[in-house]
């Protein structure tokens, strides 16, 4: 007999309701009981619209609930820590979107607490770079390139070029602490494929210092629109990272891998490879059908606590990009480089 799950929701905006919620109600056996929202109404929608049959206004009510087995968490990061921290003492297992925490001494608190709780806690996993991961890993694997001399990566983008548009959560800093633009996304990914930096050296600027809020007046930005750090990885390489949502005209995000073998190429938009030997033109490398990583987390989640298995990435994980993410703004505000990982 397939071991019910009960799942409530502390936050169900977008991604929780175009991803999460449909792959969990096909899963055999997974109850969706409760949602608590910013608001009343935004609740009651979602309890409309995916049938479920608790709605609360306090996040409080939802971890406390005897109804359900997991507290499923799709807030900004601000709640992340708290949210994760009760959950886990009134014995739930934990889901939570990324990014994991306002800073690394969150995240260390969330991963510790999950250590000693004996339940299942997961992170969300950013899709970028999902279709063609394996494929560059086994190419990282298999040597091609050889010695690794140098990593490029970039993502740039129009996003917050107009000054006129309303202050997103993302700028602010009291809701998403450290995390900025998609910086941590891309740590975890280059973790995952090219191991961990050891150090960090940047700078980062707010080009655009005031927006208009979405409750009327105007708010000062506090997180920056463009980041770039130069780091030295444990895998000996030297690496280059630069984020900016003031590029234009084409978003461009890739990553470049340069190696005594030649280079390869990671197109993020597109999820195409490419590789080149030393002097050579870029090639297209195809990705197999039997290589491409679909997307199963929700699946992965509740085998997880039915079976035991494994989920990636787990909160070790996030504490990894969490330690990169607060270190790139600990450097570029104090102006020095930051080794890894950090002190406590």
């Amino acid at each position: 007999m397939t071991q019910p799950v009960r799942i409530g929701f502390v936050g169900a905006g977008g991604i929780v309701q175009s991803r999460h919620i449909p792959n969990l109600q096909n899963i055999a056996g997974v109850e969706l009981v409760s949602v608590c929202n910013r608001s009343q109404e935004s609740g009651e929608r979602v309890a409309q619209a995916f049938g479920l049959r608790k709605v609360f206004t306090d996040w409080h009510d939802v971890v406390h609930d005897p109804d359900i087995d997991v507290v499923w968490i799709g807030t900004w990061p601000y709640l992340h820590c708290p949210v994760t921290l009760e959950a886990l003492a009134a014995g739930k297992h934990v889901f939570c979107q990324a990014r994991m925490a306002m800073n690394v001494k969150e995240a260390r608190r969330m991963r510790d607490a999950a250590k000693s709780s004996g339940r299942v806690t997961m992170l969300c996993p950013p899709p970028m770079g999902m279709k063609g991961g394996r494929m560059v890993r086994k190419i990282l694997q298999d040597g091609v390139l050889g010695k690794l001399y140098t990593i490029h990566f970039q993502d740039l983008s129009g996003m917050y070029l107009d000054p006129a548009a309303p202050l997103s959560w993302r700028q602010r800093e009291d809701l998403s602490g450290f995390n900025t633009l998609t910086v941590g996304i891309y740590a975890e990914i280059v973790y995952r494929w090219l191991g961990r930096a050891r150090n960090v050296t940047a700078q980062a600027k707010t080009f655009i210092t005031e927006r208009p809020s979405r409750d009327g007046g105007i708010q000062p930005v506090t997180r920056p629109d463009v980041v770039m750090a130069l780091s030295g990885m444990e895998n000996g390489a030297l690496m280059r990272w630069e984020w900016s949502a003031l590029a234009s005209p084409d978003p461009l995000c890739c990553l470049v891998v340069y190696g005594q073998g030649g280079a390869l190429l990671y197109d993020f938009k597109t999820d195409e490879i490419a590789l080149s030997k030393p002097g050579g033109a870029w090639e297209s490398v195809p990705v197999p059908p039997d290589m491409i990583q679909p997307w199963t987390v929700e699946q992965d989640f509740i085998a997880a606590i039915r079976e035991g298995k494994e989920v990636r990435p787990d909160f070790e994980d996030g504490v990894q990009y969490m330690e990169f993410t607060e270190a790139v703004f600990r450097s570029a505000a104090g102006g020095r480089r930051i080794d890894l990982p950090l002190a406590d």
